[in-house]
């Protein structure tokens, strides 16, 4: 195997870039020293490859603390986004988030507390089964598919910060504060529940406060939906699949971190990135060596068929 320099130096470079810029944590060399996959073996390697967008990802978010808050200062949406959601879809005067606190049960407090906790592990779990089972150009679309609908988010974020709805609960329509944290809001009833501190945890180390427009939790999981449809291995998973992404609709109003207007845009976000990934003129055109490799494999050489099962990703 070709020995490369690039990605351990760049790994490298990452976590000498954050130890300057200040804040440095374990999982910031966690995440630098994945490099050094690449080095180890021709599988490490490919995992490296195929799972780069998601590192990609948690790297644009992690460093948005060091412009997040001058680049929104001044500019963030509390009573708009609010009023707007209490006229359109309001419930006895009250915004769906207001009417739900207002009646919440502990069964749900547990069921939209687990969606919450496990929303990133069921869009990676999705990944790690079409990686074992060689599924390789399923799996390049759709981790490419989490890094754009996340910084399609991101950008939102700056261009139009808006004050989730605990937050209205908790300082009112004035305007925005700059020195807040990230709450878990209803989230905590979960770990009362359960006596846990992971949302305590969770959010302790966010940076986004106003980042409720759109709901990113809700995006991941349909273009799981997504792509549990396109692969038929994975019809086992369909029903389950559906059954989370409505799941995770009801809990991101539930539990006061999203509007229901957040909601559908983020359901649009998601629809936009599978179209522009998956129906784009490249998407087809990188598809098309395998539609042609399969008539060969149809000849009869067995060889040749079994090269084309291990890299054609979709049915």
């Amino acid at each position: 195997m070709k020995r490369r320099i690039l990605p351990p130096v760049a790994g490298l470079a990452y976590i000498a870039a954050i130890a300057l810029l200040g804040g440095l944590r374990a999982d910031h060399v966690l995440i630098g020293l994945l490099g050094l996959l690449d080095l180890y073996n021709e599988k490490t390697r490919l995992f490296l490859s195929q799972f780069f967008p998601f590192i990609a990802t948690g790297v644009i978010f992690d460093s948005m603390r060091y412009v997040y808050w001058p680049a929104i200062d001044g500019r963030v949406h509390v009573a708009g986004p609010y009023l707007f959601e209490r006229r359109w879809f309001g419930i006895g005067g009250l915004t769906p988030n207001e009417w739900l606190d207002a009646h919440h049960t502990a069964a749900l407090d547990l069921a939209c507390g687990f969606a919450y906790l496990v929303y990133v592990g069921g869009y990676l779990a999705v990944a790690f089964l079409l990686f074992f089972r060689r599924r390789l150009d399923a799996l390049r679309t759709f981790a490419l598919c989490f890094l754009v609908v996340n910084v399609l988010g991101f950008a939102t974020y700056f261009v139009y910060p808006v004050a989730p709805p605990w937050y209205v609960t908790q300082y009112g329509l004035g305007p925005a504060r700059m020195d807040i944290q990230p709450a878990a809001a209803a989230a905590t009833r979960f770990d009362l529940l359960l006596g846990t501190h992971f949302f305590q945890e969770m959010y302790g180390r966010g940076v986004d406060v106003y980042g409720a427009f759109p709901s990113l939790h809700v995006a991941y999981p349909l273009i799981a939906v997504w792509m549990v449809f396109r692969i038929r291995e994975l019809r086992w998973l369909r029903a389950p699949v559906v059954l989370f992404f409505f799941l995770m609709c009801l809990s991101a109003v539930y539990l006061q971190h999203h509007y229901v207007i957040d909601v559908l845009l983020g359901i649009g976000y998601a629809l936009v990135t599978v179209a522009l990934l998956a129906w784009s003129p490249i998407a087809r055109s990188r598809r098309a060596p395998f539609a042609s490799s399969a008539q060969l494999a149809a000849s009869g050489s067995p060889r040749e068929a079994a090269s084309v099962a291990s890299r054609s990703a979709f049915e």
